[in-house]
């Protein structure tokens, strides 16, 4: 059975063509001068076969995570709410039994340092990478309530 070739049937065909090439609806829907919720149906009408739904998974944006991106520029870069990025990766990161990405390891070594030596707060600061010493004073403070819990 042949279908008969109408121009909504060509519109479809085009939009889903340009929609494999990687263009959004909304660039779709500009250049075939028709509104976004007909390049939404046109491309998911004439599609030969299933459409492949864009997922991220945790991996992805895990590995980008630590290679130090930030949740917020991952966010942006895959079209994710960041509380999303930000429970995929610790999702992801608990399945494979890795420690909380998101945890404060520099507060658990200005303790550390803190309960060992007799360094101030403004040199533990230094060793540990916080800005200045009250902000070291905040994380060890905030360490022991953790640990005290």
């Amino acid at each position: 059975m042949m279908r008969a070739v109408t121009a909504e049937n060509s519109v479809g065909a085009l939009a889903y063509s340009l929609y494999a090439q990687g263009l959004s609806l909304r660039e779709i829907s500009q250049a075939l001068e028709i509104r976004k919720g007909q390049a939404s149906y046109a491309k998911d009408a004439c599609a030969p076969y299933p459409l492949p739904r864009k997922s991220y998974n945790g991996e992805y944006l895990f590995n980008l995570y630590q290679n130090g991106m930030s949740t917020r520029a991952i966010s942006q870069l895959v079209g994710v709410h960041k509380d999303k990025v930000y429970s995929r990766i610790r999702g992801y990161a608990r399945s494979r039994g890795f420690a909380d990405p998101f945890q404060n390891i520099k507060a658990k070594k200005a303790l550390e340092l803190r309960e060992t030596t007799d360094l101030t707060y403004a040199e533990i600061a230094v060793k540990t990478g916080y800005s200045d010493r009250v902000a070291c004073y905040k994380g060890v403070q905030r360490e022991k309530k953790r640990r005290d819990k």
